[in-house]
């Protein structure tokens, strides 16, 4: 089961838009695949359960997501420290 996303605060998303080196953008669908490394059914699967960020409609056949969106999401996934012991 894949947990729940969280919307970043403004602080988060300024955060992660700094180590990434980019400003806050929309990301269209190819891009998104190339940051996520999720298909477009995988990625419709997981926003109807709430496990990825929502797509924003950009018109009648255009979506895209936020780049701070799609960063927080990817450093939701990563595990910690506190969740995992470390090897003996």
């Amino acid at each position: 089961m894949t947990a729940q996303y969280t919307q970043p605060t403004p602080e988060k998303r300024q955060e992660l838009l700094k180590m990434a080196g980019e400003s806050d953008r929309l990301v269209k669908d190819e891009e998104r695949k190339g940051i996520t490394t999720l298909s477009r059914s995988q990625t419709w699967k997981l926003e109807q359960t709430g496990s990825h960020p929502q797509r924003r409609s950009l018109g009648k056949n255009s979506i895209a997501w936020l780049l701070s969106d799609l960063l927080s999401y990817i450093y939701q996934q990563v595990p910690t420290n506190k969740t995992h012991k470390k090897p003996d």
